[in-house]
């Protein structure tokens, strides 16, 4: 194809990074002194008196990837005309021959090239030997020379003892009945279809690149681009991923501050202070507990950014923890200080019944609780040193005695809890084989605590500290996060947004703040709420919304902007 070199050259050295262009590199150095003005002023390539453009070689890897992607969109003029002008090849000249030879079916001098262009002991020549003769085969039978495909099969494929499993399925594909048949059950397609293609870019992506670029070089260095826009990109909440074919390259990705709930869309009015808050895992349930017992499950219509009242649970004792069971059916209700036991309600009915109640002892303090993903377990305690264990299918109750818990969150191995506890730990749990270790420790008290979906991340809410963030793995702390006011009070933060890069949390000076999680310092600083916001929760499905409820008995709804016409109240500003 396009290239300079001697295709008569029996190996090739990648080592150094003159393999291509020794030549060009030559007339590059005896030329650096030829330097143009053009009439702008400005500075160009020296010309040869070839014709040639002495490019840098710096810019030759660049020249390189233009005529690749030129050469991809179809342009092959220009990309003549490109080669001829910088007398750069795009790759080695046998690598040239080699897609050549593969695109015309040539196999014994497709084999003969590829040889050498590898060490015969680099890793993974074995396997893409195997892939050029099992296309050669595959053609043979496709093309009803059974006994060339036979001899194909035994004394070339055969020969590199290559994976055993494959080797196998080879010698059934002789018993098709039909070219279509073949394809058929060797998920192939075809000669004319695009298998001799995806060979040539298999190949491309095992050669070095200095011999022969991979695919779409060009395309996936922009997309990397993009991609690093978006995660920089301070309000950017959505699952879309940019690349170059829903993108513009000619300014740089930005989501607008509009499209980010920084409104508030609704008020949900308590009687008492809101002392917890929480999304149901679908998204369109959410559950808010209030000091003077009060517990609501309110609808949520997406569409309209607005909740509906759906039941109202009217609890014993002042509501400090909620949690949805994983398939949404149930919910389990903790107190504050001195409640004896956790009570399972289920959800799913026009009113909420008591499923069961976790206790064991009126003298218990159960104050936070997990589901097990599975939904059959609960695991709850409290300050009093009770951790318990309860298994709803058969009421029984584990304990693991002498643990003073301030949070807990279970993991999906559906054995392993984190635990923070008194003693200002992080620690794990196994409940199978009933061993523990320590995942983390700080100097100071350990609020709350809030585990992220993949299980990398823990968020610990810290006494006078405010927000750290934990790397579960080896226990090292990533990064504080600053400008909240934190002191002694129960305030929750959470994870949330798309695919959880933002922190959220409440603050004792009536704000909500909104932390990238990769940042220190706020993004945002919600204003709305006229006391200490003491829980937050963001939508695990709608990720444009989040809610906060505060001392002031409010819970507030908030949104972007943008859709303000569809909600029905919109009280709240940003600064």
């Amino acid at each position: 194809m396009h290239s300079n070199g001697n295709p008569d050259c029996s190996k090739v050295e990648t080592n150094g990074s003159n393999n291509l262009e020794d030549d060009e590199d030559n007339h590059v150095a005896n030329n650096l002194n030829n330097k143009v003005v053009n009439q702008n002023g400005h500075s160009s390539n020296s010309v040869s008196q070839s014709g040639r453009v002495c490019i840098p070689h710096h810019q030759k890897d660049t020249v390189r990837l233009i005529g690749q992607h030129l050469l991809e969109l179809g342009l092959h003029k220009t990309v003549d005309k490109l080669v001829e002008e910088g007398g750069s090849a795009l790759e080695h000249p046998l690598a040239s021959q080699l897609r050549n030879q593969i695109l015309s079916g040539e196999w014994e001098a497709a084999m003969s090239v590829f040889t050498q262009l590898c060490e015969p002991n680099d890793p993974g020549v074995t396997d893409m030997k195997y892939k050029i003769l099992e296309q050669k085969y595959l053609e043979l039978l496709e093309k009803g020379e059974q006994m060339q495909a036979l001899v194909c099969l035994q004394e070339e494929i055969t020969p590199l003892k290559h994976s055993l499993a494959e080797l196998h399925t080879l010698p059934s594909y002789l018993m098709c009945s039909s070219p279509a048949d073949l394809r058929s059950l060797a998920k192939w397609t075809g000669a004319m279809g695009s298998s001799r293609q995806l060979l040539v870019h298999k190949i491309q992506e095992f050669l070095p690149a200095a011999i022969m670029l991979p695919p779409r070089r060009l395309e996936g260095l922009l997309k990397q681009a993009l991609v690093l826009q978006a995660n920089n990109c301070v309000y950017h909440n959505t699952e879309f991923i940019p690349c170059v074919s829903n993108s513009s390259l000619l300014e740089d990705h930005s989501c607008s501050r509009e499209s980010f709930p920084t409104e508030t869309k609704q008020i949900l009015e308590h009687r008492d202070e809101v002392l917890h808050c929480t999304w149901s895992n679908s998204g369109l349930f959410l559950a808010t507990g209030a000091l003077d017992g009060s517990l609501y499950i309110w609808k949520y219509n997406p569409m309209r950014y607005q909740l509906v009242e759906d039941k109202l649970i009217n609890v014993t004792y002042s509501v400090g923890f909620i949690a949805w069971s994983p398939d949404d059916t149930m919910i389990c209700v903790c107190g504050v200080e001195k409640c004896p036991e956790a009570v399972v309600w289920t959800v799913t009915g026009t009113t909420a019944v008591i499923k069961c109640k976790v206790t064991q002892s009126t003298e218990d303090v159960l104050t936070c609780c997990a589901w097990s993903p599975d939904s059959r377990f609960i695991y709850t305690g409290g300050q009093q040193g009770q951790f318990y264990k309860y298994d709803l299918h058969t009421t029984t109750v584990y304990n693991w005695e002498g643990v003073r818990l301030h949070s807990v969150a279970t993991l999906r191995d559906n054995k392993t809890v984190l635990a923070a506890d008194s003693h200002k730990r992080v620690r794990s749990y196994n409940f199978q084989d009933y061993t523990d270790h320590t995942v983390c420790e700080d100097e100071n008290q350990i609020i709350n605590m809030t585990l992220s979906n993949d299980e990398k991340y823990c968020l610990l809410t810290l006494a006078k500290q405010g927000l750290l963030l934990v790397d579960v793995a080896s226990g090292t702390s990533i990064r504080k996060f600053h400008g909240l006011v934190q002191s002694d009070y129960q305030i929750n933060s959470c994870f949330g947004g798309s695919k959880q890069q933002f922190i959220l949390s409440g603050s004792e000076d009536h704000h909500v703040y909104v932390f990238k999680r990769d940042t220190s310092a706020p993004i945002l600083k919600l204003v709305g709420h006229t006391r200490i916001v003491s829980c937050v929760s963001w939508n695990p499905v709608y990720t444009d919304c989040f809610v906060s409820g505060s001392d002031d008995a409010s819970v507030r709804l908030w949104g972007p902007p943008i859709n303000s016409e569809k909600s029905g109240s919109a009280s709240g500003t940003q600064v």
